[in-house]
């Protein structure tokens, strides 16, 4: 049998006051956890929040409430709301929570800008998109200008209303809707200056084109074709010339002259004494056709004729004889050489008159030649000689007013370079 003393005083003092500690403890754990509950269901956290590119975002926009001490635990200085993305972000407020949220930037808004209007001709090219269109903005550029349909038919004119897409990087777009006002053009152009019923003598020098002038409504340089294929001016007769005026709508005019090459007079024996002269010479040179014909005369007039840089013979004709009988003269002589040549040779050609030339005030002369189906330019003098150049091989000596001759070739042949040989000074 255990006996059983008395407990001590002491000892039960301390039971209670252990009993009494452990009793403030589980009060104030309670009283905190109360708290905490109270604060999380009056301040909720909004857990996903979306917000337009371009603006701003704060801790109001994850509380109806903002609580105290709240604050973002994320470093969020480095995130730039005009890009579209999503962000993780960790949220402390309250003392007692941290929770995690979800920040979402999107792109919404559609780009903005004003419409250009045009006004145009049928055949002129549509204007692109990017030029129908201005003052373009969106936020993170834009991606593409494009017509938002087919384009129309406006072949036959009139007034459309014509839609262009305007989108950004992130799919959005807007219409902006372009006025088209589309011209036509069925006028032709129209011929002045010609001189029907002409009489000229045999062998006479005569520029078809000589104050003929051509004007259109829309087309500031219409096209002017002159038709002599079947005149020859050494051969009498009664001749028509046509003249084509044609515009860039592909509107045109024709009209025809009239002209009559009488028989030179028995008198004009200086007429008559160059031809003479031409024929002889052009016995002794052939050719296989047109083309290397009007080479091999180039060629004799280079080798034959000494260039002499003296003025006078106010004719071709005159020019002519005088430099098939001294074999010597100037720029004038000599093409008025080849002239008279060619057109023995029933070769059609033209001299050609420099003018607007800026590199130098002295008048200059050289020739046109109609061979291998085109216009091309030949010059035999010394100081410029080559053949068959078209004019964009010109240089700044050989400027002219394009519109008072023929249209010229456009394609380029393979030599141009010229045969003048050297001599003796005369």
């Amino acid at each position: 049998m255990v006996k059983r003393g008395k407990t001590p005083i002491r000892t039960v003092f301390r039971v209670i006051r252990i009993t009494f500690a452990i009793l403030f403890c589980v009060a104030g754990i309670t009283a905190v956890s109360i708290a905490a509950v109270r604060d999380f269901y009056t301040h909720p956290v909004l857990t996903d929040v979306t917000i337009e590119a371009g603006s701003s975002f704060s801790l109001e926009d994850f509380f109806k409430t903002v609580p105290q001490e709240a604050r973002f635990i994320t470093d969020v200085s480095g995130i730039d709301t005009k890009i579209p993305a999503v962000y993780g972000l960790k949220i402390s407020y309250d003392k007692y929570f941290d929770q995690e949220v979800r920040l979402t930037i999107q792109d919404t808004t559609a780009p903005t800008g004003k419409a250009v209007d045009h006004e145009f001709f049928n055949i002129d090219p549509f204007p692109s998109a990017d030029d129908c269109v201005t003052d373009l903005y969106d936020l993170n550029g834009i991606a593409e200008v494009k017509f938002k349909n087919k384009l129309p038919d406006v072949s036959n004119g009139g007034d459309f209303v014509v839609p262009v897409l305007v989108s950004d990087p992130y799919g959005n777009s807007t219409t902006i809707d372009v006025k088209m006002h589309v011209k036509t053009d069925t006028t032709p152009p129209v011929i002045t200056g010609l001189k029907d019923n002409q009489m000229i003598r045999s062998g006479d020098d005569i520029d078809f084109r000589d104050g003929v002038t051509v004007t259109d409504d829309n087309d500031p340089d219409p096209v002017l074709n002159v038709d002599a294929s079947k005149f020859n001016v050494n051969k009498p007769g009664k001749y028509t010339v046509t003249y084509k005026a044609t515009d860039r709508f592909g509107n045109s005019t024709e009209q025809k002259i009239k002209v009559e090459v009488w028989q030179s007079s028995a008198g004009d024996l200086k007429t008559k004494e160059v031809y003479r002269l031409a024929d002889q010479i052009l016995k002794g040179i052939k050719g296989k056709n047109k083309t290397d014909r009007a080479k091999k005369i180039y060629k004799w007039v280079c080798h034959n004729i000494a260039y002499l840089s003296k003025a006078g013979h106010p004719s071709f004709q005159k020019a002519a004889l005088a430099g098939f009988k001294q074999r010597k003269g100037n720029c004038w002589v000599m093409c008025s050489c080849y002239k008279v040549l060619l057109d023995r040779a029933n070769i059609p050609n033209l001299i050609v008159t420099r003018a607007n030339c800026k590199v130098t005030r002295s008048n200059h002369y050289w020739n046109l030649i109609y061979v291998n189906k085109g216009w091309y330019h030949v010059d035999c003098t010394p100081l410029y000689p080559f053949f068959m150049k078209i004019d964009s091989q010109l240089d700044a000596y050989h400027t002219f007013k394009s519109k008072l001759y023929p249209k010229r070739a456009k394609k380029k042949v393979k030599n141009t370079k010229g045969y003048y040989a050297k001599r003796a000074k005369v």
